[in-house]
Order: structure tokens, then sequence, then C-alpha cells
């Protein structure tokens, strides 16, 4: 990644009340002193951490015997090292962004940590405390088990990350774990300010899933709807946030002292041919929300990105006819996003099942290197 140029841009977004995550997945040589770099410029404030960029480190790692000369680590085994090696990587990136965590009062500043291979409470938990860091978020998949995990996870007064959210009934059913892990935390006598959390909405996959569907059609109007499922859809949910805070429940959490969880836009690279496109970031300015960057789309934005402010309240019915109208066109909101989902739960198993193969040297795996026999493997060069 070049040096980020540009950075009047960033601020304007910034200024405009987002918040800068980076993505971590699309990193493909973690740096302690370029993320470092990033959050002293003011241009990230948070990171998002899963399997991928350790994957990535352990198989380009120098040195590690690859040969049939020694034995294979277990998957078994390779399950506890995966966990620990991700425990490491947050305490590293949760140091670094601690300052922006206690500058904005605890609101900002976080790393989430995905869970897994399995996303249970106890799993969670144990990489929570493993990480001990006020400012880690532990990211849970928010499908029925994952969202149970989540509420009691924030019973227990760890925050938590929920994704992906493909709909505003989906959105829904998080926030109702999301309330009922304050409210078992507030029963059981915590502090509910500090009990954080984020809602993970993404935005790429969902054009391609419905651009899939309107691409059987012959139709110019068809044609003409690609590429915008992913703003309106994300519009929606975002109403359905805001009719959340206005309620009567959040209320009532509030005057116990919780704090509002926030929306965070993903996969904000726009899947077009050419330069990446701004077109997800420059869309979806709201005040509060996080997007979410990964390196090439951070270098896009801050060299030609285009927010021109709150481009999100008020638009719930025109996103609503938006959605209306790929129905029409062969493209059904429900069905399409219950098969994205799918596909996510998929895509999750098989970056943790690469993790694996890469720690514990499987064959017929990717062939990745195994650490040495003997202990943990060395950290990645974060």
């Amino acid at each position: 990644m070049t040096e980020v140029c540009g950075a009047g841009i960033i601020s304007l977004l910034a200024d405009q009340g987002v918040s800068r995550w980076l993505d971590g997945a699309e990193w493909q040589e973690p740096n302690p002193r370029r993320l470092a770099r990033l959050v002293d410029d003011g241009l990230i404030t948070g990171l998002a951490l899963g399997p991928d960029p350790l994957t990535r480190s352990l198989a380009r790692r120098a040195g590690w015997p690859s040969g049939p000369e020694r034995p294979v680590r277990p998957v078994y085994e390779a399950g506890p090292a995966a966990e620990a090696l991700l425990a490491a990587e947050g305490r590293r990136a949760c140091d670094v962004l601690l300052p922006v965590h206690e500058r904005t009062g605890g609101r900002d500043g976080h790393v989430t940590l995905e869970v897994g291979p399995i996303a249970d409470a106890a799993t969670a938990l144990r990489l929570a405390r493993a990480v001990d860091r006020p400012n880690a978020l532990v990211a849970l998949p928010a499908g029925p088990d994952g969202l149970a995990a989540a509420a009691d996870c924030l019973a227990e007064g760890i925050g938590v990350d929920l994704g992906p959210v493909l709909s505003p009934a989906h959105y829904g059913r998080a926030a109702d774990a999301w309330m009922d892990g304050l409210r078992r935390a507030h029963r059981a006598g915590r502090d509910l300010s500090a009990v954080r959390a984020v809602v993970s909405v993404p935005l790429a996959p969902v054009d391609a899933a419905f651009d899939e569907r309107l691409r059987l059609s012959p139709s110019d109007a068809a044609r003409m709807m690609r590429g915008e499922a992913a703003l309106a859809s994300a519009r929606l949910v975002f109403h359905r946030h805001e009719q959340l805070l206005a309620g009567p429940d959040w209320h009532e959490l509030a005057a116990l002292g919780a704090r509002p969880h926030r929306v965070r836009w993903t996969d904000t690279t726009d899947r077009v041919p050419g330069p990446p496109g701004t077109r997800y970031v420059d869309e979806l300015v709201v005040r509060g929300a996080i997007t979410t960057l990964g390196p090439a789309t951070l270098e896009a934005v801050a060299e030609r990105g285009n927010p021109r402010g709150d481009a999100v309240t008020g638009r719930g019915r025109a996103a609503a006819r938006v959605l209306d109208s790929l129905e029409i066109l062969g493209a059904p909101y429900a069905p399409t996003t219950r098969a994205l989902a799918a596909r996510a739960a998929s895509s999750r198993a098989a970056r943790w099942s690469a993790l694996l193969a890469a720690l514990s040297g499987s064959p017929g795996r990717g062939g990745h290197p195994r650490p040495a026999e003997g202990g943990d493997p060395p950290p990645p060069r974060w």
C-alpha cells in the first residue's frame, strides 16, 4: 500500500461524523508502524480483524519448514493456536487504537475480532478475556446462534460486532439481541455505558447478489437497476436503526446509562473494472456511522472521494421504491438476501478452515507452511 494522500477528504468525512475503520481482511502485510501512522494522521479510527491476514502472513513467512520431514500439527490443536494468534494480534491493534478510544470517551477506537471457527458464547468470551482490552469487540455472525451468543456476551459486559446484517428485518433481530443483552447486564449490576456494540452491514456483496439475478433479464430497466440494491438496502437498515433509537425500549435503556450501538458499512470496495470506486463511501455518509475501508479504497477515497453530506437520513421511502422495482424485475429482496446470508456463512467457514490449515500444515489444504514443533507460531509481521 502506498502512502495515502489527500487526507483533507478523509478529514471531511470525520467532520461529517463518519468513523473510518480499516478492513484488515484486505491488508496484505499488517504492520504496527503503518497502522500507527494511519491512526496518528487521523485517517483510521478502528480496525476489523479476522483470519484472512493471519493466514496470508503464515503462508508468506520465510523459514518455516514445509516438507514432509516434520509432522503436521493436528487440526484440533490448530484451533487453540488460531485463537491465541488472533488474541495476540488483537492486543497489538487495540494498544495502537487505545488513544482514539480514550479521546472519544469509548465511542470509537475499537478493534473488532472475528470469533471462530466455533462462534459460540464460550469461545467469544474466552477470546475477549484473552485480549483483555477495553476497546476490543468480538465479531459474531448474525444468525440465530450468533445472536444468542452476542446477548450472552453483552450480559457479561463484553462488546460485540454483529454481522453481516442484510435487511431491516434482520437488523431488528440483531437489535433485539443487543437490547436483551443490555437488560441482562443491567440486572447483573454492570455499567451499561461501557458496553459497546456495532451492527455490520455489507455493500458490495449485496449488489453482486442482486445484479446476478438482474442479468437474467434482457430488459433495459433491469440493466439500469444494476448496482442500486446495496445503497437502498443500507438506507432502509439505517432507517430502522433511527426508528429504534426513537422508540420507548431504547429510551428505557438509555435512561439506565446505555449507549447506542453503531451501524458499520462493510465491503465498501466497489467491484467494478478499473481503479477502486468511492461510491459506497460517498453515498452512505451519515453522522454516527462507521465506514470500513480496505487499503485500496482508503487511498481512492483520500485521492478522489466526493462525500457531499448526509445521504442517508430521510431516504427510506425512496430506498423502498428501489427494492420494489427490483422485485418486479426478477430480483426479490427476501430470497436474495437469504441466499446471500448462506453464502456469507460458507465464506466465513472457508476463511477459518484456511487459517487452521495454515497452522496445521495440512497437505492438500493449500500447502501452507507450518510452525516448528514445540509451541505456538511466531506472530505475523503486524
